[in-house]
């Protein structure tokens, strides 16, 4: 049987930070990007 959650690469990791970020801190995606220097 194959383990249902493989391991997260880096990038996938750092994704998630971001949308967990977005979620609990600013509960804003255009702030979150703004923090992150990336686009929305």
């Amino acid at each position: 049987m194959s383990n249902p959650n493989p391991p997260l690469d880096r990038e996938a990791k750092r994704r998630l930070a971001i949308i967990r970020y977005a979620e609990e801190v600013t509960g804003n995606v255009a702030l979150t990007c703004r923090y992150y220097g990336i686009s929305r």
